[in-house]
């Protein structure tokens, strides 16, 4: 109610062992459904970054995800495939539309993304990517046979549309939102009894792992859609894959 019982609050959800994270949590939600409580206003909780190269996945480990996915959850497990195989932002790989997907070609074309309105996870709406500029991503064989047996199901299941989303929930068939794939994500990873990281992870995996497999950071940089000094600064990340000079 005050501003003095509110810090008292926090100093005891502190003193329990409660982290920064979790102690701003609950801070953040009594100011969103209180936005008239002043006691609630000024307090700050300082949250200690986590190392980006924590949440890198092992090789090991995606093939251990995939695997899982493909015995337990064949509807997802297109989706997972291609978001460790292609890096996506969420709201690309929820817009992805079938003209998207050059077969012949061998690779995805980004053009636009599926983006949420107000906040709202389910309501999305078309918009461009990023940086506004198209980009394409090389498929490598494992996604292109993916994708290829996807396309197939889709049609036998009377749900393909030329120009319509790749991938759509397993109950509504409508499109993908966040708080599903968290759900889907959380599961399969307890399941396979791998740590946590978020979603976002995938991305960050995908990208470390590319770039440590020798790629010129340029060609790296230019299908995730970043700037190069951006690409490297970020997602630069040890992979545990270092190739050593032999003499």
């Amino acid at each position: 109610r005050t501003h003095d019982e509110v810090a008292g609050f926090l100093a005891w959800m502190d003193a329990k062992g409660c982290s920064p994270m979790t102690r701003l949590g609950i801070l953040s939600t009594f100011r969103r459904v209180q936005p008239q409580n002043v006691g609630l206003r000024g307090h700050k909780i300082k949250v200690p970054p986590r190392p980006i190269a924590t949440e890198i996945f092992a090789k090991s480990e995606v093939d251990t995800i995939l695997s899982y996915l493909i015995e337990n959850d064949e509807w997802y497990h297109p989706v997972f495939a291609t978001w460790f195989s292609t890096g996506l932002r969420n709201s690309e790989l929820i817009g992805l539309t079938w003209d998207c997907i050059e077969f012949e070609e061998g690779r995805i074309k980004i053009v636009k993304t599926l983006k949420r309105i107000d906040g709202v996870a389910t309501r999305r709406q078309w918009s461009t990517t990023k940086n506004k500029k198209h980009r394409y991503i090389p498929m490598s064989k494992m996604l292109m046979s993916v994708l290829t047996a996807h396309q197939c199901k889709m049609i036998e299941l009377d749900l393909y549309d030329p120009q319509g989303l790749v991938f759509v929930t397993r109950r509504t068939k409508s499109n993908l939102y966040d708080l599903l794939l968290e759900r889907v994500w959380k599961r399969t990873l307890e399941a396979v009894n791998i740590r946590y990281r978020k979603l976002y992870s995938q991305r960050h995996t995908f990208l470390s792992h590319t770039l440590a497999a020798g790629n010129s950071p340029a060609d790296v940089a230019q299908i995730a859609g970043h700037r190069l000094e951006e690409l490297l600064a970020t997602y630069s990340h040890a992979t545990g894959n270092i190739k050593m000079v032999e003499w």
